[in-house]
């Protein structure tokens, strides 16, 4: 059983003790902490909202009623729910490819579409944090719809102090 009390306080120092290192032995006992569970090989998610539903029928001496419910019914998916630990304010994953590993960290009260609520932590084969990288995101809409699709991406960040 991970102990959460200590990776968050771990994280929260990764994040926010420095804007450009980060402790090299604080990532190191994040990465031992963290359980290792599969990761999905292509991560899929979808949030979104609609406008709120509506109840119609018959009501006695009052005929034909329609009734709308105005708040807005959201929605949210993610293939690799299954994948991440919660600890504190964050969601973290670990992912091991072709013998390097690493630490996908994501902010979980934030809004998926703002920038810079994730980060991932990169490691060599045998646990030597390399680099921090910050998440970005690519939107773009979709053809003459409403739809926006959101495409994340990572640029460098912190180096190991």
């Amino acid at each position: 059983m991970p102990d959460r009390f200590l990776i968050a306080a771990t994280v929260d120092r990764l994040i926010y003790d420095s804007d450009t290192s980060f402790n090299a032995d604080d990532a190191r006992i994040l990465l031992d902490e963290l359980p290792r569970r599969p990761s999905p090989w292509v991560q899929l998610g979808i949030a979104g909202k609609m406008s709120g539903g509506s109840s119609r029928g018959f009501a006695a001496g009052v005929g034909d009623v329609n009734i709308k419910d105005k708040q807005d019914r959201h929605f949210l998916y993610n293939s690799a729910n299954d994948s991440y630990t919660r600890a504190g304010q964050w969601k973290l994953m670990w992912i091991g490819k072709r013998g390097r590993q690493f630490v996908e960290i994501e902010q979980v009260m934030a809004d998926p579409t703002d920038e810079g609520r994730g980060a991932l932590i990169c490691y060599e084969s045998d646990g030597t944090p390399t680099r921090m990288d910050i998440r970005f995101n690519r939107s773009f809409s979709l053809f003459w719809t409403p739809v926006i699709v959101v495409i994340p991406g990572w640029k460098p960040w912190k180096t190991p102090a």
